[in-house]
């Protein structure tokens, strides 16, 4: 269902071209909902990349994912619904970020919880009417749920680049690393130059401040220019003693990199085979209660049969894979998990024609038995 949104705009400012060292700020101006939507989110002729996380105690799922408009492009807006009932229904438009400008496009969020216990909204953003401007920007919006609509801060532009993928929080530094990274110019940019190593990792020091106001450059993921796309870089701590695993998406399927000095340098990059076949999309990796890694990607070289797959030994192995939807177009899932052990994860399916945002819920214990039939699956837009 649908209920009334609030809906933010914004203008951005944008930095110079690279990674910033010094978010820049952005002037923005919230807008209430009202009895009548604003038209400008009523042209929804696709739906797609969704991001999922809860609020710390569980009682709270947000799903956010861009929509806007006939494809990708000036005008694209990020909306974000809300479950109260630990994901068996949706209220959806509970928030909506819209830019200001005609001529900006916001794409791509990213939902984390942080170790604070807040909420982040990041989405991407690009100028000039350009799918890809040569900066984006790594946004960020705080969330909260008051008890009947999702309450925010300012908008807060914290970097170049784009973030689609979630924080990693260092416990032992008390940092968190923020795999960003700078697209290949689109067509339609008038942009020629650009990183040769586009996946950057970025840090933010909780010793120094509580509040995400400013990235600081931390290193970098090398990708051969002959396989790059859209980097996507994600990255999981596995030990305690500086131990990270990095994946990124290349034209050739999931690359993997390690590093063993809490992601400073990085091996080269090399294709991943251990789970099986891999494709051209966005996927999922990230450390479980458990310990364990849970890794949600396309059991296949076409976007079908999404799967999800389990490790026990830091991603060297992965014994046990769970099918949580084998039909085609299934693409770029996100997940979080819940101090009750749920596994929420979230997809979407047909961007253009049945324009599905997809969540499941499932147990840890689910992924090792393979078992379909304890996958709980809804429809999260309606």
């Amino acid at each position: 269902m649908r209920k009334t949104p609030r809906i933010i705009t914004s203008l951005l400012l944008l930095a110079g071209f690279g990674i910033s060292l010094q978010g820049c700020g952005s002037s923005a101006s919230f807008l209430t909902g009202s009895s009548r939507p604003d038209p400008r989110t009523s042209d929804r002729k696709f739906e797609q990349v969704p991001a999922i996380a809860a609020a710390a105690d569980g009682k709270i799922i947000y799903v956010a994912w861009y929509s806007g408009g006939a494809a990708p492009g000036p005008g694209n807006f990020i909306t974000v619904s809300a479950s109260t009932d630990r994901g068996n229904s949706w209220l959806n438009d509970q928030l909506i970020v819209l830019p200001k400008k005609s001529t900006m496009r916001f794409f791509d969020p990213a939902l984390w919880r942080d170790k604070n216990g807040r909420v982040h909204l990041f989405y991407g953003s690009s100028a000039d009417s350009l799918l890809w401007d040569g900066k984006g920007g790594v946004n960020t919006v705080e969330m909260k749920w008051d008890g009947s609509r999702i309450n925010h801060d300012q908008p807060k532009r914290i970097s170049d680049g784009v973030m689609s993928n979630k924080p990693v929080y260092v416990a032992s530094r008390d940092i968190a690393l923020m795999p960003v990274y700078i697209d290949k110019p689109a067509n339609d940019s008038k942009s020629t130059a650009y990183p040769p190593n586009g996946a950057f990792i970025l840090s933010h020091d909780y010793s120094r401040s509580g509040r995400l106001m400013s990235l600081a450059p931390y290193s970098s993921i090398n990708i051969p220019d002959e396989i790059r796309i859209h980097d996507e870089p994600q990255l999981v701590e596995i030990s305690d003693k500086g131990d990270f695993l990095a994946m990124v998406r290349t034209t050739k399927g999931i690359y993997f990199t390690r590093s063993s000095d809490f992601g400073k340098t990085w091996s080269e990059v090399a294709p991943f085979t251990a789970s099986g076949p891999t494709t051209s999309s966005r996927f999922y990796i990230g450390k479980l209660s458990s310990g364990n890694l849970l890794l949600i990607s396309n059991n296949s070289k076409t976007r079908n049969n999404m799967t999800a797959f389990l490790s026990m030994d830091g991603g060297q192995t992965w014994p046990h894979k769970l099918l949580l939807d084998a039909r085609e177009n299934v693409s770029y899932p996100d997940a979080d998990q819940t101090s009750d052990g749920n596994i929420h994860v979230v997809f979407d399916r047909d961007r253009t024609g049945a324009k599905d945002i997809l969540y499941c819920r499932f147990t840890e214990n689910a992924i090792v038995k393979g078992n379909t039939g304890e996958v709980f699956k809804t429809r999260v837009n309606r």
